[in-house]
């Protein structure tokens, strides 16, 4: 059976009486860019057209899809002011051009930073989008979002979170809602195959983690330890080699993977490792959230082994064994770390800058600490955060 029936088939079979899983509707392709345009025209005529600033522009894909956007009837706006960590200052500057534009649906076009821009997008038409973040508004509406992903690893165009920086206040949040789940995720091979292999690696770790963390929360559903099977079967076998090698096959293979790990993130949910990252990326925006993972990890994850239950301790054993280790998960993921050549940008941090980490960490994103499989005190989050970060 290929990757599609199976995925498909999986689907199928768990989605009665979900709404996420019912919700999904997935294109997975191979330079179909206007049978994408084509399928897009029943979310309306006015589109806004999302990219960031840089890479969709030099490799000829923002031409061509306006292009076809216009050859197909559609009437089209561009915004491409959005950083790798996408800011609230930078959504609300494109709420501002939505507004006057009203479009019917969103197309975003990009990695998981210009995908969360348009489904904060998505809400900002509707009311502030920080009172979303903090849940001062409730969300009750919102516009079909379209989004072709660029890169696999944030798995964003399957998710129903965006994740938001506020550099007021210096704060990495996030919002959940399916409201703002892409109405069609796309994934096509003929524009993932250009990402950087700097790209890759980070994403792709991201990928990674985002199954470590899920497949080792004490809610783990049997549904998605289905998914997260299927997701560290693919990622041991070609994240890796789709870093080193440049091969189609690798990069089908990681984009299957990348919807599974979104669905069993949807399902579940991370804990600590997120927890820290992203004040750290926030903070530090230059670091790619990727790499904010890198630092961390490995300390989050020995401690959990060293104080975890049995269960816990198996659950580690079992990912370690997955994606290709022996039974020290330890061991097994700093050689994904150093195969995909994380640290080559690491930096020391000073005692003041883990000290605003290791706060952040502990107020606004304490909810997250909180869902660790092992009781962390804070001054366990502080161990780790030095040992990682000095």
């Amino acid at each position: 059976m290929d990757e599609y029936k199976k995925l498909k088939n999986l689907i199928d079979e768990q989605k009665e009486g979900n709404d996420y899983l019912n919700s999904l509707n997935l294109h997975i392709c191979n330079n179909d860019h206007e049978n994408v345009i084509i399928i897009s025209k029943k979310f309306g005529k006015r589109v806004l057209f999302l990219t960031g600033r840089n890479a969709m522009r030099n490799l000829g894909f923002v031409r061509k899809y306006l292009d076809l956007f216009k050859k197909n009837g559609l009437e089209v706006t561009h915004f491409d002011n959005i950083s790798s960590n996408p800011t609230l200052k930078e959504m609300e500057e494109c709420v501002e051009l939505a507004k006057n534009f009203k479009p019917d649906f969103i197309f975003a076009l990009g990695g998981g930073s210009t995908i969360d821009t348009a489904k904060a997008i998505s809400l900002g038409l509707f009311g502030k989008i920080w009172d979303f973040v903090n849940k001062k508004s409730e969300i009750v509406d919102s516009i079909p979002i379209v989004a072709s992903i660029t890169t696999l690893g944030t798995s964003s165009q399957v998710t129903p979170y965006a994740v938001i920086t506020n550099t007021d206040t210096a704060e990495k949040k996030t919002v959940k809602s399916l409201r703002i789940l892409p109405k069609l995720s796309i994934a096509d091979i003929d524009i993932i195959k250009h990402a950087p292999k700097s790209i890759v690696s980070s994403a792709g770790f991201d990928m990674l983690c985002h199954c470590i963390e899920v497949y080792t929360r004490k809610e783990c559903s049997e549904i998605a330890d289905i998914y997260l099977k299927e997701a560290f079967r693919l990622i041991g076998n070609n994240l890796i080699p789709s870093f080193k090698e440049d091969n189609p096959d690798y990069i089908l293979n990681m984009a299957y993977a990348d919807i599974y790990a979104g669905i069993a993130l949807s399902l579940i949910g991370t804990h600590v490792p997120h927890a820290i990252s992203h004040p750290l990326s926030a903070r530090f925006p230059e670091i790619k959230h990727g790499e904010s993972l890198a630092y961390v990890m490995p300390e989050t994850c020995k401690l959990q082994i060293e104080k975890g239950d049995d269960q816990t301790k198996e659950r580690f054993k079992e990912i370690s064994l997955m994606i290709g280790g022996d039974e020290d998960f330890n061991k097994t993921l700093q050689s994904f770390i150093s195969n995909l050549d994380l640290k080559k940008n690491f930096r020391k941090f000073n005692k003041n800058e883990i000290d605003m980490i290791t706060k952040d960490t502990l107020s606004y994103r304490k909810s997250s600490v909180e869902r660790s499989p092992v009781h962390f005190t804070e001054e366990d989050i502080k161990h780790i955060i030095t040992k990682s970060l000095e």
